[in-house]
């Protein structure tokens, strides 16, 4: 058995108590109206974050020759990384993980500096959905601890429901604009969440509201290659969700689509090292 560490809550002063999870799928193929369902999903119109302002952002990479960026997480236990499973589920084979998959922490270049770590294995949730990407979450376990600095800090987790009208930043390495190019640099952007009902409007039968949360600014979201990376309360610090899914995508006018933490509290905390 590991030991757990224990992880960082954040209590709101106001809002719901988390919503039970309905963590099940519908046997519906979403992936043809998917833009982002590989491990390549995206920030348009973001700006450049500051050093230091995100230490919690990890950057995955593979290849052994020449290492490729994959997609945002954040670390939530110096053993702990918390990201999208379809991050990383195309880099197993028979329940491992590609011996060259990597997080890079402590840098916002994710191409230069920080440290780089291995993964002693994975675990996704249960209920994980290839073809509708609910349930998409997943912890990948560091084959060592983390060393924690100014730049590199545990991501403190809020598993209060979040309703409409919420200010929230999201941070990435994506697509810069639809079809150019990633940026090597760590983009951020601030935004506001969407009510359940708005999002189901914009999604019939694919949002769901109980385990997943949206948000929408004009010609500004999150791109290719941002699938993920955190969603952060901008008024206490905590991560609420993950970058999941776009119908549109890359600021084309649609809402972003996240997993909502509030419904997998306990499967975080059963299964962080």
């Amino acid at each position: 058995m590991f030991l757990k560490y224990k992880i960082v809550l954040v209590a709101l002063f106001s809002g719901c108590l988390a919503r039970p999870s309905l963590e099940t799928d519908d046997a519906i193929d979403l992936s043809s109206f998917f833009d982002n369902v590989g491990p390549s999903t995206r920030i348009v119109g973001g700006s450049p974050a500051a050093v230091g302002s995100a230490p919690y952002m990890v950057a995955l990479s593979a290849g052994d020759v020449i290492r490729n960026y994959q997609c945002g997480a954040s670390l939530i236990t110096p053993r702990t990384v918390l990201t999208a499973a379809h991050c990383y589920v195309v880099h197993t084979d028979a329940g491992m993980l590609s011996s060259s998959y990597r997080g890079i922490v402590g840098t916002n270049l994710w191409k230069e500096g920080g440290y780089m770590f291995a993964f002693e294995r994975f675990v996704t949730h249960p209920d994980y959905s290839e073809y509708t990407l609910k349930n998409d979450l997943g912890l990948l376990v560091t084959a060592a601890p983390v060393p924690l600095s100014n730049l590199v800090q545990i991501m403190p987790l809020s598993f209060n429901h979040v309703d409409a009208g919420v200010q929230v930043r999201v941070t990435g390495w994506g697509l810069i604009r639809p079809e150019g190019p990633r940026s090597d640099n760590l983009l951020e952007l601030v935004t506001s969440t969407m009510g359940g009902e708005e999002c189901t409007a914009a999604f019939p039968s694919m949002f769901q509201s109980s385990i997943e949360l949206c948000t929408v600014r004009d010609n500004r979201g999150i791109c290719n290659s941002d699938s993920g990376s955190p969603l952060v309360r901008t008024d206490i610090g905590g991560q609420v969700g993950v970058v999941s899914w776009s119908l549109l995508g890359c600021g084309r006018g649609g809402p972003d689509v996240y997993v909502r933490l509030s419904a997998f509290r306990r499967f975080i905390e059963t299964n962080a090292v």
